[in-house]
């Protein structure tokens, strides 16, 4: 099934990725396997910028996340995604969350599809499900996906996914550049050092 994106959402679109003229720039993908729910955030990028980002991370020594084929992660089903070409993509892995991790933070996704007028029960109810992001969106996510995932404790968890909805998209670039830059391995337990409370 295939839908055209009205005014607004094209905007969004447009005003979150412009870099690439306004094509989503992120996908989360919900999968079910047995009583385990788990929402999967990728950063969707040209292969030659991921290939880059990898040779950097390999240099600092760091880990650099799984890359996958753009078809291997997001079907000719979903939609919106016939809306531009992807076959020089692929889809980088963020992080995956389930149980209380993504219980945690599931009204900050939430929150945020709606305020990129995308329906969220597309990927909360059941089922396995994707669904494309703009870059705005998934850039709030992946502090969210990226500060929960080592935390242990619910209160933190919850502390910091608060923290992250009432950032200001300036604010979450910013935290976004901290955290995912190579130059800068601290900058996700510095987001959740400033957002937690003690």
């Amino acid at each position: 099934m295939s839908i055209q994106y009205d005014e607004d959402q094209t905007e969004s679109f447009a005003l979150g990725s412009s870099v690439y003229g306004g094509r989503p720039t992120f996908a989360l993908v919900r999968d079910e396997g047995g009583n385990d729910v788990m929402l999967t955030l990728y950063e969707l990028l040209p292969t030659g910028q991921a290939d880059a980002r990898r040779r950097r991370l390999e240099r600092r020594r760091q880990r650099a996340s799984k890359t996958m084929p753009f078809n291997e992660v997001i079907g000719d089903d979903v939609d919106g995604v016939d809306e531009w070409t992807w076959d020089e993509w692929v889809a980088v892995k963020v992080r995956r969350l389930s149980g209380a991790r993504l219980r945690s933070i599931l009204q900050m996704i939430e929150e945020t599809l709606r305020g990129s007028k995308i329906d969220p029960t597309k990927i909360t109810r059941t089922g396995d499900a994707s669904i494309l992001l703009n870059e705005s969106a998934g850039i709030r996510l992946t502090l969210g996906f990226i500060g929960v995932k080592p935390l242990r404790r619910v209160d933190h968890m919850r502390s910091l996914s608060r923290g992250i909805s009432q950032m200001s998209l300036e604010e979450c670039y910013y935290w976004h550049a901290k955290c995912r830059s190579p130059n800068n391995p601290g900058g996700a337990k510095a987001l959740r050092t400033l957002l937690i409370e003690k």
